[in-house]
């Protein structure tokens, strides 16, 4: 009905491809948090210099962690010129480890993975102590636990085809690719010929 063929069997590399290649998206999406992270900077400066009071800092764009110290520090006296480069700093690296991280566990290296879990498990709990301990607004709250539900879902699937890429290379492990089906059939065919002669 839909042009697919029923019968055709589908082949080990295809199967296998399409699940790294599943995979590989979903780690890259970290990729995004780190460029929203970044981002989030800029529409944080941008914002706490266009409403002219430094009452309210608009960080909830960044990772938790960003968002924590960034409230709580703005509430401090520290000087203006330590706290921006503090901030460039601070989502500059957090930034750059997770362009790092998603570019690494996309290649398939497990260890990687499960540390990128990790790190965003723990940067969670720093949206909840920005907000109640550093003093982030409830927009703020609902926007950063928003970004994180998004992304926790790309790493939710990036370790279900971690481990879908495994399961197939198991169920394939057994079956004989077509080469060898071959081989085996012309192997048989020629021990029949001989048999007959004889």
């Amino acid at each position: 009905m839909f042009g697919f063929n029923k019968n055709r069997q589908v082949s080990y590399i295809d199967t296998h491809n399409a699940a790294v290649i599943r995979y590989r998206r979903a780690c890259k999406a970290f990729i995004w948090v780190g460029v929203v992270n970044f981002v989030g900077l800029i529409i944080g400066i941008i914002q706490y210099y266009a409403q002219g009071s430094g009452e309210v800092i608009p960080f909830y764009y960044c990772f938790g962690i960003c968002d924590f110290f960034f409230t709580w520090l703005a509430s401090t006296t520290m000087p203006a010129v330590w706290f921006w480069l503090f901030v460039a700093f601070l989502t500059t690296a957090t930034t750059a480890g997770a362009v790092l991280l998603g570019v690494f566990s996309s290649q398939g290296k497990k260890i990687i993975l499960f540390s990128m879990i990790g790190v965003y498990s723990l940067d969670w709990i720093f949206v909840f102590l920005a907000f109640f301990l550093a003093g982030e607004t409830e927009i703020g709250l609902m926007i950063n636990a928003g970004i994180h539900v998004v992304a926790s879902f790309f790493l939710i699937m990036a370790v279900y085809q971690y481990y879908n890429v495994l399961n197939i290379e198991k169920r394939f492990k057994n079956i004989p690719t077509v080469a060898e089906q071959k081989e085996r059939e012309e192997r048989e065919r020629e021990e029949k010929e001989n048999g007959t002669q004889s």
